[in-house]
């Protein structure tokens, strides 16, 4: 199947367009799959843990107001029981309207079932209080202390609970970011090597053979049209290229050849003529000296100068032919040129792709610097909240202080404190473990940006290679236009010998001419001699004009290694 240059770096360019294509979706996908788990970590997640940790604080604060309303017997006490009871349950229907796990469900109907019996048995305790304190606080030892135990340690494993799954959606989040980072490392290795590859490979296929043209061209520039066939295995423009050379040398050899061997022709037809032209003014001499044998030479010489134009004509017809033969030198000469600018042309061509090629890499270097810069700023966001989270656990222990000394009546504000600091602590371990994971992004858009660092480099020198391939296709045109001013001096030189030849014939006819007519009037003898004497010297003239025209025919030809 014949796949042209262009067709072949499109193809590459395509391929390699596709494999990072490949690597961005999969970038992509892995990115949203990881913000969907944190989304889904955050807006269900992480809101069902901090309202089991509200329910837990409110269980907390029930208990005390329950105690402060068996002490002091205020309403405002009653009335807060009620009231954290009641926001108890608001705080379960919300964790069931967000919560998608089963088992959180099922500990958040136990806990709503242990609320309703708490607030059950206080009604009671309430009632009784209002009679007989004692046996309110004996049925509290007896009722309410036991399910206020088991409401505290059903919100407690939901807390554990929850916190348990989003430890374990984390792990998972992060398992699936690492899988992610090893299969675009390892895309991005392939589309590097195969980058690399095909660059190379592609700049082979285009450069060896072109530097095998251009020293074969080299050759036939200085002379030399015995170069070596070149074999290419590719049936693209470079293998047309290479076939259309390979004709113009076969026809530029045999054209030389040819004129050549006209050159020779011609060399010894002017001696033959010069031959014939010494006889004849032998003749006109003895002509002169013997007025008996004027018809005889007359005749020897007609029939000499009938040889002589017999001779002249094939002589034409050579030059003809070697006419012919330059002007087909001409023709594939300025054919070989428009070849040549055609694969400059498609040398430029494969130039903008690279170009292309270098401003998509540049791009792409690009975005994965913008995600590295908002990658920092998420991570200061993340020290932001880390510092609220140490301020936290901060207060929450100077508010444990002042609960110690407050002594009785500041238990109930130091559990809200010891809440307070686990809260700030399980903060801190999760800004800690975002951060972890922010920390491996940033370290894997830095690897991108080196991968894609040298990717461009190695854009960069294929568009250098490119640049070259155009200079020597530069250098192919130039040699090959030089050739045809050179062909159309042969064919100028050529037409001259063609001329003089011509010239040469004429005066032949003309001493044609004289012969026959002294062969018929013997009486003009004296005449005719003088004249076929001028003759004779304008042929001379005329025969070494024509050796002067052979022998520098033959020096130009001499150039040429055709054999």
């Amino acid at each position: 199947m014949k796949f042209s240059i262009k067709k072949k770096l499109i193809m590459s360019s395509m391929l390699i367009s596709i494999i990072f294509g490949v690597s961005a979706f999969i970038s992509y996908t892995s990115m949203k799959e990881m913000n969907k788990d944190y989304d889904y970590i955050i807006d269900n997640i992480t809101e069902v843990n901090t309202n089991a940790q509200s329910i837990q604080n409110e269980a907390t604060r029930q208990v005390s107001y329950i105690r402060g309303y068996l002490l002091y017997g205020t309403s405002e006490m009653k009335e807060n029981v009620y009231t954290s009871n009641e926001k108890i349950n608001q705080l379960i229907a919300q964790a069931k309207d967000i919560s998608s796990v089963a088992e959180t469900d099922r500990q958040l109907e136990d806990i709503q079932e242990s609320n309703a019996a708490w607030i059950a048995e206080n009604t009671k305790l309430i009632e009784v209080a209002a009679k007989d304190v004692n046996e309110a606080k004996k049925l509290a030892q007896e009722k309410v202390v036991p399910i206020s135990t088991k409401l505290g340690e059903q919100t407690y494993a939901l807390n554990e609970s929850t916190e348990g799954v989003i430890k374990a959606k984390v792990k998972e989040a992060k398992e699936q970011s690492e899988k992610a980072t090893d299969k675009i490392l390892i895309i991005s290795i392939f589309a590097f090597i195969f980058a690399i590859a095909a660059g190379w490979l592609t700049a082979n296929l285009i450069s060896k053979p072109l530097k095998k043209l251009g020293a074969a061209a080299n050759q036939v520039a200085e002379g030399n049209l015995m170069v070596e066939r070149i074999e290419l295995k590719s049936r693209d423009e470079l293998y047309e290229l290479n076939q259309s050379f390979e004709k113009m040398t076969k026809h530029l050899r045999d054209t030389l050849t040819a004129i050549s061997a006209n050159a020779g022709m011609v060399a010894a037809s002017a001696e033959q003529l010069s031959s014939s032209v010494n006889q004849s003014s032998i003749a006109a001499e003895t002509v002169a000296t013997s007025i008996q044998e004027i018809s005889g030479a007359s005749e020897e010489t007609t029939k000499q100068l009938e040889g002589s134009l017999g001779t002249l004509n094939e002589v034409v017809q050579g030059i003809v032919r070697i006419s012919d033969s330059t002007s087909s030198v001409a023709e594939l000469s300025r054919e070989s040129a428009m070849q040549a600018e055609e694969g400059s042309h498609f040398v430029e061509e494969n130039l903008n792709q690279m170009r292309f090629i270098h401003e998509s890499v540049n791009q792409s270097n690009q975005v994965i610097g913008s995600l590295s810069d908002r990658s920092h700023e998420i991570g200061k966001i993340i020290e932001v909240i880390t510092g609220i989270a140490g301020q936290t656990n901060l207060l929450a222990l100077n508010a444990a202080i002042e609960a110690a000394r407050a002594g009785e009546h500041g238990k109930g504000f130091a559990v809200v404190a010891e809440e307070v600091r686990k809260l700030a602590e399980q903060s801190q371990t999760s800004t800690k473990l975002i951060a972890d994971l922010i920390n491996g992004m940033q370290n894997d858009t830095r690897d991108s940006v080196n991968i894609m660092k040298k990717v461009m480099e190695n854009a960069e020198e294929g568009v250098k290679v490119s640049v070259e391939t155009s200079n020597k296709f530069s250098q192919i045109l130039d040699s090959t236009r030089s050739i045809t001013p050179k062909i159309e001096e042969i064919k100028a030189s050529v037409q001259q010998i063609s001329a003089s030849i011509d010239e040469v014939a004429q005066v032949s006819n003309d001493m044609t001419a004289h012969a026959q007519e002294n062969a018929a009037n013997s009486e003009e003898v004296a005449a005719s001699t003088e004249e076929q004497l001028a003759s004779m010297e304008e042929v001379n003239s005329s025969i070494r004009s024509l050796s002067s025209m052979a022998e520098e025919l033959g020096d130009m030809v001499g150039k040429f290694n055709i054999k």
